[in-house]
Parts: C-alpha cells; sequence; structure tokens
C-alpha cells in the first residue's frame, strides 16, 4: 500500500507510476507553457484590441456627454429644500 504522499504525486505526475515510467520533466512544462502564451496571444489579441476599442469609446463618449452638462431635467442636487 502506498502513503497518501506517494499517491497525490503519482495522480499530479511528479513520480513516475505504473502508466508514466518516467514522471514530469520540467522541459514539458516550460514548452507547455510557451506554447499556451503564444497560442492565446494568437486567438485573442484581435478580439481583445476590438472590445478595448470599443469600451474607450465609450468611456469618451460618456464623459463628453457629462463635459458638456448632458442630460435634461434638474438634478438632484437642485431639488433639495
Amino acid at each position: 500500500m502506498i502513503s497518501r504522499v506517494e499517491w497525490f504525486q503519482r495522480v499530479v505526475g511528479l513520480k513516475g507510476g505504473r502508466f508514466r515510467q518516467t514522471g514530469m520533466t520540467g522541459g514539458n512544462i516550460i514548452v507547455g507553457t510557451v506554447l499556451g502564451i503564444l497560442s492565446g496571444k494568437y486567438i485573442f489579441e484581435e478580439p481583445l484590441q476590438h472590445y478595448w476599442a470599443e469600451k474607450h469609446a465609450a468611456e469618451a463618449a460618456a464623459r463628453s456627454i457629462s463635459d458638456n452638462g448632458g442630460g435634461s431635467g434638474p438634478s438632484a442636487d437642485s431639488n433639495s429644500k
């Protein structure tokens, strides 16, 4: 019977087990991380640029409306008695 620590190491892949005799290597982690970052940049760069362009345009429009005293009718501050 193996201890809980050894079982956890095998499940996570830190220690070779019945199906994986070599264990996990650091090179695999580094290569996987680099590939994940590059593919994420390639997949999500254009949609994120589009999202932020729309977000900044909406904020600029809201700012210009508030700077011009936008809104109709009296404000809540002018209704105080």
